[in-house]
């Protein structure tokens, strides 16, 4: 029975530095590019109904990267999205689709997901949000994920559940933000320990994806915000300003000047939710965390559980 390890995300959870500079140079496990294989990430994602001859064909095209090592594919997409929840599937679906793609009398699936306190993870998120063009104030922003129902996506005790259901219960491997941000060396070698390496690969941490991807600060937010209701982006299609291709420069936007070290110089200051809207959200996941932290044993830092 073949081994094959599904990184679903979350979103802002070390995803990107993981699918960087610690996956691909795993010795044991063979990673799976997203860039290999991002149509058919898309369909899963996207599609709501899939035929099973495009099912098979995907098992095709994920096994033809087999060497006779476990495979693993990590796409924090495939745990719902934050942005375009009206196009994507919803998270049953998605995990429906994968398991008709790995069936269980052929594939011996794992799933590894990291979770982070709902609060500190909506205000990453809306960072992201801006930067992708956003207008709406975090308040606004946080009633269109309540109306549009991907605010739900962060029940993770509901979600864990639906894996369990989908995949068995001895699928899954739990990874906690937190932890990882205060010894990210100790975590990564538990996380690769449960794939099968022996130790973390080497990797230059001076470029590190903190130092590359450096998120907006407080006022980059607050620029940002005001002046994307100018441009023209998928989040905002009623500005003026076309988001034309500056060569060498890339697409022209707030981020183009806003996201750079003189910028960061001049002001920077980490940007985080309004006191309320953090108070709002704990409150409103404080009980889902409680049945999550019982269930999994798990132990959660005192923000998840509203103390």
């Amino acid at each position: 029975m073949q081994k094959i390890f599904l990184h679903l995300g979350y979103h802002k959870t070390a995803t990107t530095f993981l699918q960087q500079y610690i996956f691909p140079g795993m010795q044991k496990v063979n990673y799976i590019k997203q860039k290999d294989i991002k149509p058919d990430l898309r369909v899963l994602r996207l599609r709501r109904k899939i035929s099973d001859e495009h099912i098979a064909k995907i098992r095709r095209h994920f096994l033809s990267f087999d060497n006779g090592q476990p495979l693993l594919i990590s796409y924090e997409g495939l745990s719902g999205s934050p942005f375009a929840a009206k196009k994507t599937k919803k998270q049953r679906g998605i995990l429906r689709d994968l398991r008709r793609v790995f069936p269980p009398e052929k594939f011996d699936v794992r799933i590894i997901i990291g979770i982070r306190e709902q609060a500190d993870l909506f205000s990453s998120l809306y960072v992201q949000y801006i930067h992708q063009g956003g207008v709406l104030t975090a308040e606004n922003y946080l009633k269109y994920c309540e109306n549009n129902g991907s605010i739900q996506n962060f029940e993770f005790n509901r979600y864990l559940s639906l894996i369990e259901k989908t995949f068995g219960n001895d699928s899954l491997y739990i990874m906690m933000y937190e932890h990882f941000k205060q010894d990210a060396n100790k975590e990564m070698l538990k996380l690769l320990n449960f794939m099968g390496e022996d130790k973390i690969p080497a990797y230059n941490q001076s470029t590190g994806v903190r130092k590359s991807n450096k998120s907006y600060g407080l006022l980059q937010v607050k620029i940002a915000r005001r002046l994307n209701r100018y441009f023209k982006s998928a989040l905002h299609k009623e500005g003026t300003i076309p988001a034309v291709r500056i060569p060498k420069l890339g697409k022209l936007s707030p981020r183009l000047f806003l996201q750079n070290k003189l910028s960061f110089s001049l002001h920077y200051k980490k940007y985080e939710l309004p006191d309320s809207l953090q108070q709002t959200i704990q409150e409103r996941f404080a009980e889902e965390n409680r049945k999550l932290a019982e269930k999994y044993q798990l132990d959660l830092p005192d923000s998840y559980l509203n103390k």
